[in-house]
């Protein structure tokens, strides 16, 4: 009768609670099946896995290059899969053959039902369950061994790769790839044991779902262990598997991954095995982090004690981001950005920032350093957070001017689809709370360094990926809920107005040319829009606002020959960070100020630690803002890698008059070059570039670009790629061959644009009657608009025939630009936001122009 109600798919049996009962068969708790494998009364089946010793960790270094792909991804595999150490399991244990599917928990659960619809392609019965936290799989596994008898629980994280391997030491148990079985079926539903068996018998250990395990989250130890059950305590559940949908690299038998225990998401479900916990003690703690470590708790009875309110005030830059070299990881040199700064109660700072290769890149975790109280140099960077392998976009830091610091961070499931996470800390931030998620994965969950607290006692923050809004909490941060408006723009800056209103300023979206304003009169329900006064801001530039202690707002962010009075009643223009001031609730802000030492001019570091010109015209043009006011009044901002400290005073006093501004550099005598190096023609597969004979009637053969019917756009050549190896130091040289034959009347016309890959853009139009180079405010975008395309020369004839224009950047990232073989302008690179080198070709809409050739030498700068 039994054999009958549960006959069809092998891991869907429809079974009764009587048919459960039955099996169950009075066994205690704790005893163990026999045989090879067991099926138990809802038809999970499950497989002997005998004792054994095994080397955890990835053992099988060098990765082959399939595997290893640009942004994250290491050779030998992640830092968190080393030390290799040996491993012994002692007892024998029953593993689940398949991945918990939905129709089994589902009798454990059946309010689960409704939540396939999130569940991506895991929505059959027998597709994995998932949208289960750490918490429903442990109660799962409880019910289970009330209901039949055995001692079911979640594997722990070396019983998984035990299994997982099953004998092997390859990356994975196929060896050293994954076989085209294992992502054929990547198109439909997702279903437990599509893919085939490893040697042991065990199904989707390499891709289907992340699996839940047992065990805390912590480093490796490198002493041999035996029926290891990870760290005593921690922040982070481990899971292992990957989902099916990452990349091979995640999919490694040694590869770990995890999550906060009651994170719910779409990538995550688990299997079960049979058999009693290990006894082993767990392993302690790990040590606290540098920026954790002897950090005082008192009060200093000076601590409001700062500069005198009288005399303006300014220090820096100072250089918060000290990072040790490479990219090995948890801290990486590559790239670190979105920085986040709070005071602490100790008078400490302490700042925090992404630190990864790539802003996308699974390897992304949070650094921070702390500035001790009386201190003038910054710690060195350590571990802040990082669930591993996800791209957790998004912090903030807040001090809520008694006790407490809140950290705020995204927890990724599958790229920048986040929750928001929130921990808090009473002791300066050496320890922290258990991390809990106030918002389920979603968009409008990444969370911006904009937090303040309403005269309600409300504790607001912005969010974005999706509509820019704000997350509130009216019971002093237990419980938060999304205002329904929604900000104009993104990474907007947001606070309230003395008369109760909400007021915020955003990136993009701009209204007439300028950044845009959001008020809001209910607390978020809805917004107003209007114009700033501001230039807008765009890639790799966030403003920020504050209420100061003195009553007035303060606002910084970045311009573009902005004009400002000096001590001298005179302006001048300055251009990248400035700091202004409203006195009347952000209607005007008259007093503005470059984020400037004024001293004579210098490079400093700024975003990656690419190099700047800072003086009385120009300071940084990029970087994610963060500021807070310590207890002694002083105004603390950091860009993505400098440190400005300066007092209200200084903020609004007027600055001193600035010297001439300096001519642009002359040109020089370069090296003669003819011919150079590389070719290539622009390839384009929406039919906008074909091949037409050489305009000059010869053998070789030229291209026509047309957009007449489309809009702009820009290609790069894969014969470029050795353009990558640049070195700006030695300077560069590139060319085109061109005639224009069309061009829409404000429109760019053909482009070259040189990325050096430290900072500096070169981007050069040219148009039916001239040439013109790009110095506009947009700092990451390559589809740049012609209005911020300034002349070099006009009233050329760029139609009549094929015209020759050589770009030579020179050694002092000063370009010269050459028109069939004569000089015509001099010019100063523009800054660009972090990219690798590139050599791009791109087109205004309405254009046609011919291409005969486009070169490149990277060996120097040449004249023709």
């Amino acid at each position: 009768m039994i054999k009958m109600l549960c006959s069809g798919n092998p891991v869907k049996f429809v079974c009764f609670a009587l048919a459960a009962v039955a099996f169950a068969g009075g066994k205690a708790v704790g005893d163990m099946p026999s045989g090879h494998d067991y099926t138990n009364a809802f038809g999970m089946k499950f497989v002997r896995v005998e004792p054994g010793t095994f080397q955890m960790g990835e053992t099988a270094a060098p990765l082959s290059d399939e595997l290893i792909k640009p942004g994250g991804t290491n050779v030998d595999g992640d830092y968190d899969e080393h030390p290799v150490h040996n491993v012994t399991m002692s007892k024998a244990l029953y593993m689940g053959v398949y991945d918990v599917t939905n129709f089994q928990y589902e009798l454990f659960d059946p309010g689960h039902k409704k939540l396939r619809e999130r569940s991506g392609r895991c929505r059959d019965d027998d597709s994995p369950v998932v949208q289960v936290t750490w918490y429903d799989a442990q109660e799962f596994c409880r019910w289970l061994s009330d209901k039949d008898g055995l001692a079911y629980r979640l594997p722990t994280e070396a019983e998984w790769e035990y299994a997982c391997r099953a004998g092997t030491t390859s990356p994975f148990s196929t060896g050293l790839t994954l076989p085209s079985e294992f992502t054929e079926h990547l198109a439909g539903s997702v279903k437990v044991g599509q893919a085939p068996a490893n040697p042991w018998g065990l199904y989707d250990m390499h891709g289907s779902v992340e699996q839940w395990c047992s065990d805390w989250y912590g480093p490796y130890e490198a002493a041999d262990q035996k029926d290891p059950v990870g760290r005593a305590t921690g922040d982070i559940k481990v899971t292992r598997g990957g989902h099916r949908f990452t990349d091979a690299y995640y999919k490694r038998s040694a590869n770990r991954l995890g999550t906060i225990a009651e994170d719910k998401n779409s990538i995550i479900g688990f299997r079960v095995v049979i058999g009693d916990m290990p006894q082993t003690k767990a392993l302690a703690k790990p040590p606290l982090q540098p920026y954790q470590r002897d950090v005082r708790q008192e009060v200093p009875v000076d601590v409001t004690q700062g500069t005198d309110p009288d005399k303006p005030y300014f220090e820096g830059p100072r250089l918060f981001m000290k990072l040790p070299s490479g990219d090995r990881g948890p801290l990486y040199r590559r790239h670190n950005h979105f920085v986040s700064v709070t005071d602490c109660p100790n008078g400490d700072l302490l700042a925090i920032w992404h630190t990864c290769i790539g802003e996308s890149g699974r390897e992304l975790s949070v650094a921070a350093s702390r500035l001790r109280y009386g201190k003038k140099e910054w710690e060195p960077a350590s571990l802040f957070w990082d669930t591993p392998d996800r791209n957790d976009h998004g912090h903030a830091l807040w001090f809520d001017g008694d006790r407490t610091i809140f950290h705020f961070n995204g927890i990724a499931d599958v790229s920048r689809n986040v929750a928001l996470m929130l921990r808090t800390s009473t002791d300066n931030g050496v320890t922290w709370s258990q991390p809990r998620i106030i918002a389920g994965h979603g968009p409008s969950r990444m969370p911006i360094e904009s937090v303040f607290r309403t005269r309600e006692g409300f504790y607001c923050i912005s969010c974005d990926k999706g509509p820019n809004v704000l997350w509130v909490s009216r019971d002093k941060g237990l419980a938060w809920a999304m205002t329904e408006g929604e900000i104009r723009g993104k990474h907007a800056a947001a606070m309230q107005l003395n008369d109760g209103r909400l007021f915020a300023l955003g990136r993009e979206r701009n209204i007439d040319g300028k950044m845009p304003i959001s008020i809001s009169g209910d607390m978020g329900r809805t917004w107003q829009y209007s114009a700033s006064e501001f230039q807008p801001v765009s890639w790799g530039q966030r403003p920020v606002l504050l209420r100061l202690k003195e009553g007035p707002i303060l606002f910084a962010s970045f311009c573009k020959r902005m004009m400002i009075k000096n001590d001298a009643a005179r302006q001048h223009p300055i251009s990248g960070l400035f700091a202004a001031v409203s006195f009347d609730e952000g209607e005007t802000w008259p007093d503005r100020r470059l984020v400037s030492d004024d001293g004579p001019g210098r490079d400093i570091e700024t975003m990656n630690g690419h190099l700047i010109t800072l003086d009385q015209y120009n300071s940084e043009v990029a970087g994610y803002l963060a500021v807070c006011q310590s207890a002694d009044n002083v105004i603390h901002l950091l860009s993505s890698r400098e440190h400005y400290a300066f007092n209200y005073k200084w903020l609004t006093t007027l600055p001193p008059p600035a010297p001439e501004i300096p001519p642009l550099p002359q040109a020089k005598e370069l090296p003669e070059k003819v011919q150079l190096a590389k070719k290539f023609k622009p390839v384009d597969s929406r039919g906008r570039v074909t091949e037409v004979p050489s305009p000059d009637g010869g053998a070789s053969k030229a291209v026509k670009i047309s957009t007449i019917d489309g809009g702009g756009f820009y290609l790069r050549s894969t014969d470029t790629e050795d353009f990558i190896n640049v070195d700006h130091t030695k300077g560069f040289t590139a060319e085109i061959k061109t005639r224009i034959l069309k061009r829409k009347d404000g429109e760019r016309g053909l482009d070259i644009e040189l990325y050096d890959g430290a900072a500096a853009r070169y981007a050069v139009s040219f148009t039916d009657t001239g040439i013109y180079w790009y110095e506009g405010f947009v700092v990451g975008s390559a589809l740049l608009s012609f209005d911020q395309f300034m002349p070099v020369v006009e009233g050329l004839d760029n139609t009549d025939r094929m015209h020759t224009f050589r770009i030579a950047v020179r050694r002092d990232r000063v370009t010269q630009i050459y028109r069939d073989g004569k000089l015509i302008g001099t010019r100063r690179y523009e800054y660009r936001t972090p990219r690798e080198a590139y050599i791009q070709v791109g087109a205004g809409t309405g254009l046609e122009a011919l291409v005969e050739y486009v070169a490149y030498d990277i060996t120097g700068a040449y004249q023709p």
